[in-house]
């Protein structure tokens, strides 16, 4: 497999998403803090393999969403060898429990908890490689620190990180109308990201539910988030030579396929993997959306991209 310009357009690959999963390690799924965040104070959660990690992997989730939604992902990747770590956002997850600005979105914050992960695991794990994960908003915050932060990642595997959103005129009017009444009032983002994330209803109510989620924005955090999704284009063209494994659901309702091929092509470093899953909607890496096969194929792809 010729890792220097690989485009995979598997348009009619369908991937079953109700495959069982037999995991053969014993993981360690935790909320509490680790051992190599014991100097920062950032939520996250963790899969630990029971022998010493092959890789590691450091998950950013998607908007409305929080570091419980890698945990299907977690538990697999845990029983292959590698050691998962997810991050809430800020804004998201165990941050709203918190009071003031820190219970707020803030991308720039999220960054330097990214950096701040990022050091103390190898600091943890010297000599084992490390690669970003991220979906949707977490793809666009992977991208963008992979882009800050070229010596502290080793690989880049972002699904659906582009700004191209389906209904985005009536999206940002909205917000913009109600931005001006008053940037502070709260939105319910739930008709937006869960109704288009799937067309499943009963995955809808699910992810409308959990408690971990939040479906509630105001006009202030929802242009902070589009503001920074605008900035993917430019992140994308700074990796220079890191490995990037970009992903898309061709039945996405949310976020355009097209948007996140052309941040492919603007990715400037030529070892890039593009794989377009036929039959998946928005979510393939969270909230219970990943398969086996997809684990398969992401492993494969971890242990040959530096060849």
């Amino acid at each position: 497999m010729n890792k220097k310009a690989i485009v995979n357009f598997a348009l009619s690959l369908c991937f079953a998403l109700s495959m069982p999963f037999a995991g053969a390690a014993k993981v360690d799924a935790k909320s509490s803090a680790t051992h190599w965040s014991s100097t920062i104070k950032v939520p996250h959660r963790s899969w630990l393999p029971e022998n010493k990690p092959k890789r590691i992997l450091l998950c950013v989730h998607g908007l409305g969403f929080s570091s419980e939604s890698f945990n299907d992902f977690g538990h697999r990747m845990a029983a292959k060898g590698l050691a998962v770590y997810a991050v809430d956002v800020r804004g998201f997850g165990a941050w709203m429990k918190t009071r003031g600005d820190k219970s707020l979105c803030d991308f720039e914050a999220c960054l330097v908890d990214i950096e701040n992960a990022l050091k103390n695991i190898r600091k943890a794990y010297p000599g084992t490689q490390v690669y970003l994960v991220g979906e949707s908003m977490g793809g666009a915050i992977a991208l963008r620190a992979t882009s800050r932060y070229p010596a502290l990642v080793d690989g880049l595997i972002s699904s659906v990180p582009s700004n191209e959103r389906y209904a985005n005129l009536s999206e940002n009017l909205r917000v913009g109308t109600r931005y001006v009444i008053d940037k502070d009032e709260k939105i319910n983002i739930a008709p937006i990201v869960v109704k288009h994330a799937t067309q499943d209803p009963k995955l809808q109510k699910t992810w409308a539910a959990e408690k971990t989620n939040r479906m509630e924005m105001t006009p202030k955090e929802l242009k902070q988030f589009n503001d920074f999704m605008k900035g993917n284009y430019d992140a994308a063209a700074l990796i220079e030579k890191i490995p990037v494994l970009m992903l898309a659901g061709f039945k996405d309702k949310l976020v355009k396929p097209e948007g996140t091929i052309e941040l492919f092509n603007d990715v400037t470093c030529p070892n890039k993997t593009l794989f377009v899953i036929g039959d998946s909607e928005h979510l393939l890496l969270e909230e219970n959306q990943f398969t086996e096969q997809m684990a398969q194929f992401m492993m494969t792809w971890i242990n040959t991209c530096h060849d």
